[in-house]
């Protein structure tokens, strides 16, 4: 009996000195991805660096990993090269290309060359990159992942990305074809999805709107002053602009099919009711 308690124990403290690695392993303030289905189903971000100080996102400490747990608890890490950052504080994880298992979608930064879109998966048992696009051109330029969601009514998700949202603003849909990351449209500017120093790295939200089953994409403009809604079911087109008494300073969301929350620098929240002829 003295043996299996002394074997309980040491579980117990095996437990808690991994539970203490992963705490300390972890991105500051960083969250941790979950989902169901195959594949990845848990994702985060590790191995915390200052090699690229950015601190757009309100610190210079960065992830220097992705770390996934599958669905059978088989834990996979990929660490980068000195020369990337993950300039990001929680991955996402859907499944892009409908095929029922979960990618990893990160925004991934070349110290030398700024913010990529990168989206990584299980592949014969390892984490892998499996598409990305080229990075921005030029250090300390970022992007924010706007939302993701079927916005062009093909049945699969697409990411909507803001580039350089603190100068210019410009929107990009992306689409997972194989193993490529494809721009369906021509990008558009004078957007902007978050504000320097902010936590909170898409002020975006999406809903249905028009009422027509496909999401519609709801930002902000580049001084953050009015609020956009746009169709993106081919190409891209505004359905409505509407002013704001101050700047949109946390993250949108639909409280109902015609109606959205806006919160304000104020403190204030704004209900925004959408007109009902609005249509694509």
């Amino acid at each position: 009996m003295r043996h299996r308690h002394a074997a309980i124990a040491l579980a117990a403290f095996a437990s808690l000195l991994a539970s203490a690695a992963f705490a300390d392993d972890r991105l500051p303030d960083g969250g941790v991805a979950k989902a169901t289905g195959t594949g990845p189903v848990q994702a985060w971000y590790g191995r915390p660096t200052d090699r690229y100080d950015h601190g757009v996102l309100g610190d210079a400490i960065e992830g220097g990993s992705l770390v996934v747990v599958d669905a059978a608890g088989d834990r996979r890490e990929l660490v980068l090269p000195d020369r990337y950052v993950f300039e990001d504080i929680t991955p996402r994880l859907v499944d892009l290309d409908g095929d029922g298992q979960n990618e990893v979608v990160a925004i991934r930064t070349d110290v030398a060359a700024g913010a990529a879109v990168v989206v990584y998966r299980l592949q014969a048992g390892a984490l892998t990159e499996w598409a990305s696009t080229p990075s921005i051109g030029s250090p300390r330029r970022w992007l924010s992942i706007a939302a993701i969601a079927d916005f062009t009514g093909d049945g699969r998700l697409e990411i909507a990305v803001v580039k350089t949202p603190h100068i210019g603003g410009s929107l990009d849909l992306l689409s997972l074809e194989k193993n490529r990351l494809i721009s369906l449209y021509p990008p558009q500017g004078g957007y902007s999805t978050h504000f320097i120093g902010s936590r909170n790295l898409s002020l975006a939200t999406t809903g249905d709107l028009t009422g027509d089953g496909l999401a519609e994409l709801i930002l902000p403009d580049q001084a953050r002053r009015r609020v956009i809604v746009l169709s993106l079911v081919d190409g891209v087109e505004t359905l409505l602009v509407q002013d704001l008494p101050a700047r949109v300073d946390r993250p949108m969301h639909v409280l109902a099919p015609r109606r959205i929350a806006v919160p304000l620098e104020t403190g204030e929240t704004l209900r925004l009711d959408v007109p009902q002829d609005l249509s694509s």
